[in-house]
């Protein structure tokens, strides 16, 4: 080898450095994954149909009188959320971060905690489960709005546990109440975080992720990301690539401001990278007629394939 071409390896040596210390400073890293295909894979398969619409069904049934935060039915449904987290093998996981609302009402955040080998670095996924109760002895039933969030995050809490490996980074599954009063869960979560802000990677956000916006375009959804992070849009494009997602069209939607409307807001405030996964909104929106059967269940799947891909690289 000639000088002139070792001079320049070491220049491009240097060159791959100051780009990779760059992206480490900035919190998201493009390295490849130290964890065999067949983990994530396990992960991957564990993703079904069957369980995310049992789930859905259930919770936007009319027996959960539109699981209204502080109301029996919201309790009820974060205990759902727990016994079906503790089946999934998350009992000794799981905490529950309780906090008063605005009128006094007794709320609770469930979540759960996935240690990974680097402890002081944590990825939160996150979905809120309240919604708007009764109003004129009319039930919302809210199966967008959010209980396929709320499914979606159970579906990736069963592929985690479902890959069998740790986390390189903890991993932090969040199912926020009182979302609809004014993200009181994520905002109570996010306000105890002090120093410890700097140490999210990232927050990933579920709110309304059933339905379709443009009947024509089924697929289409809104793909909310902190624009100063590309690696999060490539993420999504190889997310899409990887698993063969037929049934998502990205409508891309960087952004550097705070995002209002949903529990990605509280995060964005204090200047962590978000992604929110968002179908947008249709006729039903807040609407009693918000039900289970009008959800385009091959779509949530998908998105729930593509976020479980995210979290594989900047957890795993």
């Amino acid at each position: 080898m000639t000088l002139k071409a070792t001079t320049l390896r070491h220049r491009a040596f240097h060159f791959t450095c100051c780009i990779a210390l760059l992206l480490a400073t900035n919190g998201l890293q493009a390295a490849e994954s130290r964890i065999p295909d067949k983990a994530f894979r396990r992960g991957y398969e564990a993703i079904t149909r069957q369980n995310a619409e049992a789930s859905l069904r259930f919770l936007a049934s009319d027996a959960m009188q539109g699981r209204l935060a502080g109301s029996q039915e919201g309790q009820i449904t974060a205990q759902y959320i727990i016994s079906e987290l503790e089946q999934t093998g998350y009992a000794a996981q799981i905490t529950e971060q309780c906090f008063t609302g605005r009128k006094g009402e007794a709320l609770r955040n469930v979540l759960v905690t996935i240690p990974g080998k680097d402890t002081l670095r944590r990825l939160i996924v996150g979905a809120h489960f309240d919604h708007e109760g009764t109003k004129n002895g009319a039930i919302y039933h809210g199966a967008d709005d959010n209980a396929s969030g709320t499914v979606v995050l159970l579906e990736l809490a069963r592929a985690a546990q479902a890959a069998a490996v740790q986390p390189e980074h903890t991993l932090i599954l969040a199912f926020w109440d009182g979302e609809e009063r004014g993200l009181l869960g994520s905002r109570h979560y996010a306000s105890k975080l002090g120093r410890d802000t700097a140490s999210v990677i990232c927050y990933i956000n579920f709110d309304m992720v059933g339905r379709n916006t443009d009947e024509s375009r089924p697929g289409l959804f809104r793909y909310f990301y902190t624009g100063s992070k590309p690696l999060l849009r490539q993420w999504y494009d190889e997310s899409v690539a990887a698993g063969r997602l037929q049934n998502l069209e990205a409508d891309y939607r960087p952004s550097d401001r705070t995002i209002g409307g949903s529990d990605n807001a509280s995060f964005a405030r204090l200047g962590i990278p978000i992604v929110w996964y968002h179908t947008d909104g249709h006729p039903d929106y807040n609407k009693p007629t918000d039900t289970a059967d009008k959800v385009n269940y091959p779509k949530l799947l998908d998105i729930a394939r593509s976020a479980w891909y995210l979290i594989w690289r900047m957890a795993y």
